[in-house]
């Protein structure tokens, strides 16, 4: 992977076809508890957003749609404190209504609100599906040497790339791919993680599988290590919308699952079976890029990990004199101070950076990629 050019996309990106931001999402995502008459979850979210618009109040900043990353992250000091409350309650945790027991509903919820996120997205990508021809637009302008760091979960460039015929892979040795690098950087919602011992039944590309050498995988049985026995998958597009109908409908051992990172700021990436092997060679591809494109990605503090990794590479390409020759920012915010700063700490002061404060789908790839 000798890529001249590396294009970092964000949620701004896939925005352009009607998929939805962080702060959109968040109310899709409750939308469905609503239906369902969750009302004790509603009540708690709607305390949890009165307290937000508070703090945003007294601080001056403007009141804006509420971030579902920044939900997650805040749920968290909620939990803590209903455990908190338990060391001064006078039963044991499970003994009625007690604080351990609120602690342990919102983690529910959390945990039922992430498991929709595959539905939402889904279901917005089939509707994108109609829109894909704004996705061509940048996609038509991509060469086989191409690499394309996305945190999206959809799969809308894989389609636009595989409609106009041009090849692509995800980047996985296993692949033995060529073409286009796509590098989902928080999973897709058309990987499945499978245990070992079961995959061969799917039929299904396998993209990532740990070898071990002291273990004999003849005789293996499952050792205890998640990132040894589980697999990743890529699930074909004519099985995908039954996989994601499914996957909640398994009798007894669950079969699989479908291999994104979640919410929240904070992601367990070591869940994902082959994200080790797609962050590495994120980073080998940042260490040699010459010009780096990035659409609809903000390296807000919600990208911590990111922002520090991706860092990481810089500053290295700092100390030898090496930083890209160019660096692009395309959001409609990119004139914002904010913005400014995030890319400057991230990319250093001394890389030029050219932001363009426009939308992806307004955009003219051929012109300002120059090719």
């Amino acid at each position: 992977m000798n890529a001249k050019r590396v294009f970092i996309l964000g949620a701004g990106f896939s925005k352009q076809a009607g998929m939805p931001l962080a702060t959109e999402l968040t109310n899709c995502l409750l939308q469905k508890h609503r239906e369902d008459n969750l009302q004790e979850m509603i009540e708690w979210y709607n305390f949890l957003k009165q307290r937000i618009s508070w703090l945003e109040k007294a601080s001056g900043e403007k009141s804006v749609a509420i971030n579902i990353e920044q939900v997650f992250d805040l749920a968290r000091f909620d939990v803590e404190l209903w455990k908190m409350r338990q060391h001064l309650c006078p039963v044991g945790r499970q003994w009625g209504d007690t604080p351990s027991n609120s602690a342990d509903s919102i983690e529910t919820w959390l945990s039922d609100l992430q498991d929709d996120l595959i539905d939402v997205i889904w279901e917005k990508q089939e509707q994108a599906k109609q829109k894909l021809k704004l996705i061509s637009r940048f996609s038509q302008n991509l060469q086989q040497d191409d690499v394309v760091l996305t945190f999206n979960y959809d799969t809308l460039l894989e389609n636009s790339l595989t409609d106009q015929k041009k090849a692509w892979c995800y980047g996985f040795e296993r692949e033995k791919g060529n073409g286009i690098s796509i590098l989902k950087m928080h999973g897709s919602i058309n990987w499945a993680i499978v245990l070992r011992n079961q995959y061969k039944n799917f039929g299904y590309t396998l993209l990532f599988r740990k070898e071990d050498k002291n273990i004999n995988e003849n005789n293996a049985k499952p050792s205890g290590e998640r990132e040894y026995d589980y697999v990743l998958l890529h699930i074909p597009d004519n099985s995908l919308k039954n996989r994601i109908e499914n996957r909640i409908l398994q009798k007894g051992c669950k079969q699989y699952s479908i291999g994104i990172a979640g919410l929240g700021s904070y992601k367990p990436l070591h869940m994902l079976h082959g994200s080790g092997e797609v962050w590495f060679n994120a980073i080998k591809a940042l260490r040699e890029a010459e010009e780096i494109c990035v659409v609809g990605f903000s390296l807000s503090p919600f990208d911590n990990m990111s922002r520090l990794h991706f860092g990481g590479v810089m500053c290295e390409r700092a100390e030898k004199g090496n930083l890209p020759k160019k660096v692009v920012l395309i959001d409609p915010s990119a004139d914002k101070p904010e913005f400014k700063r995030n890319f400057h700490s991230v990319f250093g002061g001394s890389t030029p950076i050219q932001f363009y404060s426009e939308k992806a789908e307004k955009v003219d790839w051929a012109q300002l990629l120059g090719y």
